[in-house]
């Protein structure tokens, strides 16, 4: 497996633990009345996941690894606000 591929692999996948995290959290603080859609939406991501790694491991890399950096571009866009948002910490006022 090529380096690009982990990257976007695992890029993905903490994005499904958080998600995981967010509806488990609600649903034990019974708040999770609304969270059809996340859940719908961590599902899909999972299969998507899942088909990235089918197609890495029989053959069809490039495919297999442009799939997974798909999701993994806009979460790691994210990543990187968040990340300054922290180091220049604004103010919100």
């Amino acid at each position: 497996m090529s380096w690009s591929f982990k990257i976007a692999f695992t890029t993905d996948c903490l994005a499904i633990l958080v998600a995981l995290y967010f509806l488990i959290s609600d649903a034990v603080r019974y708040s999770s009345s609304s969270n059809g859609a996340l859940g719908g939406v961590t599902l899909a991501m999972c299969a998507w996941v899942l088909l990235c790694y089918f197609l890495q491991s029989n053959g069809y890399k490039s495919i297999g690894t442009a799939l997974a950096w798909i999701p993994a571009v806009p979460l790691l866009g994210y990543a990187l606000i968040l990340l300054m948002m922290i180091i220049f910490r604004p103010d919100f006022k």
